[in-house]
């Protein structure tokens, strides 16, 4: 897994080629489903993955690849420690957070053991909260929808907070980390992702990250400030 992460280095896109071609194949230890690649970043390969109770959304941890048992389950707890972090941020009667369960699995074809997690997978319309919305739309919708307006004041209320204390803060710079959800005639707003930035780990505290981020908070701080005027 170490040679396939270098290869891939140096020819940018061939463990992606690889995985599309592993879900094409159905290469996995269970009986024959759908599975289909959605997302494949630094972090993790996405798939949208229909089992018998619905579909689900499965991400493999690119770090778990090549790791021992141990490494395997330390990583599947890392993961779990953040989404716990976020449901503590986040959970309660609002709704924010979509469940999302950790596991191991065993002996994948061509990559050997990782570690991975599943949460529904949102079928309805989805757009993302920062970059599908003018200001102008978005006032709108919320005037529309009450619940998602308390969904956002709270959001931006507890986001800016972290963000102030300078400790953890949810990332919430990636597309589609948080999204408005269409439901009938209504929407709702999800956490997708479950990413924290951490200010004391200097990978996470480069100026360009910081700054990604600080325009981020900026643009939240405006948005919360035209969601309390509605």
């Amino acid at each position: 897994m170490s040679t396939v992460n270098l290869v891939d280095k140096f020819i940018p896109g061939i463990a992606g080629r690889l995985s599309r071609w592993m879900f094409r194949k159905n290469r996995f230890p269970w009986a024959p489903i759908d599975i289909e690649l959605i997302a494949f970043g630094s972090g993790a390969a996405v798939s949208k993955v229909g089992w018998k109770s619905g579909a689900k959304v499965l991400r493999i941890y690119r770090k778990s690849l090549g790791k021992s048992v141990c490494g395997l389950l330390e990583i599947a707890e890392y993961y779990k420690k953040n989404y716990d972090t976020v449901l503590g941020w986040y959970g309660g009667s609002l709704d924010l957070v979509l469940p999302m369960e950790f596991l191991v699995l065993q002996s994948l074809p061509f990559v050997g053991s990782v570690a991975a997690s599943l949460q529904p997978y949102v079928q309805a319309e989805k757009q993302d909260l920062f970059e599908d919305f003018s200001d102008d739309e978005f006032v709108r919708l919320l005037k529309a929808n009450p619940f998602v307006r308390d969904q956002f004041i709270f959001f931006a209320e507890q986001t800016m907070c972290q963000w102030r204390e300078r400790k953890l803060c949810y990332d919430f710079v990636g597309r589609e980390n948080i999204v408005l959800v269409k439901q009938g005639e209504g929407y709702r707003l999800k956490i997708v992702d479950v990413g924290i930035f951490k200010f004391d780990i200097p990978e996470h505290n480069l100026p360009e990250k910081v700054a990604q981020i600080e325009q981020r908070i900026q643009r939240l701080t405006y948005l919360d400030q035209l969601a309390k005027g509605v």
